[in-house]
């Protein structure tokens, strides 16, 4: 906390969405868990509890009807093979905007290599005035938003930090960028909210729904590394 007087070890800087990338991670993986001990498709689960949301209710179903969305509930039947596959859904409200994305990933059982293969967003952020540019702007919070939830994370000792450079501290590259596809739900009778940040919060809670729907392991921290895969591979 770089506003209290005290000094901290740690330099910081900015980050999008933070907190409500970690409190949409938290709570969607939740209720993902809870359709589950339901047997309930979680796309439906959530329309169930959306009932005087009727915001939130019509982007979740843009996002589902884009993805081509199959109900049924998570896990999916175990499948054959080392390469399985799986899909996952998250709806957030920041700011009074909606985003709802869905995930479809594969997992190698072999080395714990999780792979994102498309990411569909529905995105309402009241009046849209410039579309290509909040398909734009959702599109990049997308990309880094898979980014974070696969690759990026800080590690430090008792020294400072110690990822100091790309090989260190990895980012998402061209070759794993996820096919993208990007719904607008315009608003002209509401004020124009912003998209400045939205889309990158779903992204880490529907790719880790998916995982749970690929393998039926529950990862909890992110990023989700081959490390952290194959450690939850071998408790199941």
């Amino acid at each position: 906390d770089w506003h209290r007087p005290e000094p901290i070890p740690l330099r910081t800087s900015n980050l999008r969405a933070p907190g409500d990338l970690a409190r949409c991670f938290a709570s969607e993986s939740l209720l993902d868990e809870i359709a589950a001990d339901l047997k309930i498709d979680p796309v439906e689960f959530r329309l169930r509890h959306l009932t005087e949301n009727k915001r939130g209710a019509e982007c979740l179903r843009a996002a589902a009807e884009k993805a081509q969305w199959q109900k049924r509930a998570s896990p999916a039947p175990a499948a054959s093979g080392n390469i399985v596959r799986g899909r996952g859904v998250a709806l957030t409200q920041r700011a009074n905007a909606y985003v709802a994305a869905v995930a479809d990933v594969q997992v190698n059982k072999t080395n714990g290599q999780v792979s994102v293969q498309r990411i569909v967003c529905s995105h309402d952020c009241g009046l849209i005035i410039n579309p290509d540019g909040v398909k734009n702007q959702a599109e990049g919070n997308i990309i880094q938003g898979v980014s974070r939830a696969l690759f990026e994370e800080v590690s430090f000792d008792a020294n400072g930090v110690t990822s100091l450079d790309w090989a260190s501290y990895p980012i998402l590259r061209f070759p794993d960028v996820p096919e993208l596809d990007i719904v607008l739900i315009n608003r002209p009778e509401m004020a124009p909210l912003g998209a400045g940040e939205q889309a990158t919060i779903p992204i880490a809670a529907a790719i880790g729904n998916a995982i749970f729907d690929a393998t039926g392991v529950r990862l909890r921290e992110v990023p989700f590394t081959p490390k952290r895969m194959m450690a939850g591979l071998q408790k199941t």
